[in-house]
């Protein structure tokens, strides 16, 4: 339930200068975690925040009387090295972000440093990437009785725009749920004996309990207990973070958004940052079960009749009736189609999926597609109805990327066991399921027009 915190690291091969650091970080009321460097050291940490590192981590000592980079690097690649690698050992590939600090006496070779980790060809293009990187001079703090200036050193380096923003956000979360867990703890009957926890216990069980079946479902909630309540106290969560007070300077972090008069003058430096965000947002790891509303399941379409039971004589050109790509976009629409997977997507009324109601499944039949320009491809002429671009979007989910395409003409019930379906791809998340059964339901309910 404790973990130990990595947010502020300093890995040093001198046990003095690790206290020496360590103390002025005592002074500001701020806690550290001290390494003194091993070259066996093998347990990569996650959530580092700040680290801090000497350049000279072993009895290999920097050559700084060089000028220029190509020379610095040319004579001191050993000690880079070194550094390079001790980056690796303490810092894990996937912690996030953080800010690199240099406690060196050898400022001078900071820049030669970076130039050393840039270049491909040395090895550590993985390396855990800094958003921040900068130094306190060893040469300046040299005396015990500095260590009131090198604790400032210090706060002017974490109340840097870019080094804040790295701890405001975890703060926010972490203050709005001490005063989520107040706030339920306020609304939750003690009894009248000081002291005595039982009837708290026992109603704290009551109200999680009403709280977690009327968010997930009676049953699943029983079957999911953790998930139950973490969804029930998030609305709570929310309104804690929505109220927090920021450190941040957003107009400096935001200044995109301050300089545009229109939306459409904002824009992603990637394509794929967006598709990963639709993953994170709208998209559940997979499970086994096929009566997961939502769940995303292969369609065992080699069969012929299988095809056939769906009304689908040729999948081919049942592709091309309702994804109807213009004619200049032949090309793609090949590719495309050739690596598109058939589908089924689970679409059971909320209320009948929350509450375990005993139905026969219904699944919307459609396609997996590859990503590819919607509005330079497709014939909106052509394009009938009942074809849905799912969120009008792509996704991106286990580094692929996809859209998924529906025809809302074709929906079935079927059992969970049924042969058509294979396995489970990943599930959709409730806010896309709801948008789905929306366009449904709109859909068959359209006004029809015969003409002659």
């Amino acid at each position: 339930m404790f973990e130990i915190q990595n947010k502020i690291i300093i890995v040093d091969d001198k046990k003095n200068q690790l206290e020496k650091l360590g103390k002025a970080f005592f002074k500001n009321g701020l806690g550290c975690r001290t390494f003194e460097y091993s070259p066996e050291y093998d347990e990569p940490l996650k959530n580092v925040r700040i680290a801090f590192f000497d350049i000279n981590l072993t009895q290999r000592s920097v050559d700084h009387k060089y000028d220029s980079s190509t020379e610095i690097i040319k004579h001191n690649s050993a000690v880079f090295n070194d550094l390079a690698r001790a980056i690796n050992q303490y810092i894990a590939k996937d912690n996030g972000p953080f800010a690199l600090i240099f406690w060196t006496a050898n400022k001078d070779v900071i820049d030669a440093f970076i130039e050393y980790v840039q270049n491909p060809k040395r090895g550590y293009s993985e390396t855990p990437f800094p958003v921040f990187i900068g130094c306190i001079d060893k040469n300046e703090f040299t005396d015990e009785t500095e260590t009131q200036d090198l604790s400032d050193r210090i706060l002017d380096i974490i109340n840097d725009d870019s080094v804040k923003f790295l701890f405001d956000f975890e703060s926010i979360v972490n203050k709005s749920s001490s005063e989520t867990i107040n706030k339920f703890f306020n609304i939750i009957p003690k009894g009248e004996v000081w002291g005595d926890s039982k009837a708290f216990i026992d109603n704290l069980g009551k109200v999680l309990s009403k709280l977690a079946s009327s968010t997930l479902g009676f049953e699943y909630a029983k079957e999911n207990p953790l998930k139950a309540v973490n969804e029930s106290l998030i609305p709570l969560l929310n309104s804690e973070i929505s109220k927090a007070e920021s450190g941040t300077n957003w107009g400096t972090i935001l200044a995109p958004l301050f300089a545009a008069e229109r939306l459409n003058e904002l824009s992603l430096p990637d394509e794929s940052i967006q598709e990963n965000v639709n993953g994170i947002f709208h998209i559940d790891l997979p499970s086994n079960e096929k009566d997961i509303r939502g769940a995303v399941i292969n369609v065992n379409n080699a069969d012929q009749n299988i095809l056939d039971t769906f009304n689908i004589t040729n999948t081919v050109e049942w592709f091309n009736s309702f994804i109807p790509f213009l004619p200049s976009a032949k090309a793609i629409k090949r590719e495309v189609r050739d690596a598109s997977e058939l589908v089924a997507i689970e679409l059971s009324a909320a209320c009948d999926y929350s509450n375990k109601k005993k139905r026969i499944n219904k699944y919307i039949l459609g396609f997996i597609t590859p990503s590819f320009d919607v509005k330079e491809c497709i014939d909106n002429d052509r394009r009938p109805d009942s074809s849905y671009h799912i969120g009008g979007c792509t996704f991106s989910f286990e580094n692929r990327p996809f859209q998924i395409w529906l025809n809302l003409n074709y929906v079935f019930g079927c059992s969970t066991n049924d042969d058509r379906l294979g396995e489970v791809r990943f599930i959709l998340k409730k806010e896309i399921m709801d948008m789905i059964g929306n366009k449904y339901a709109s859909h068959i309910s359209r006004i029809g027009i015969t003409s002659f």
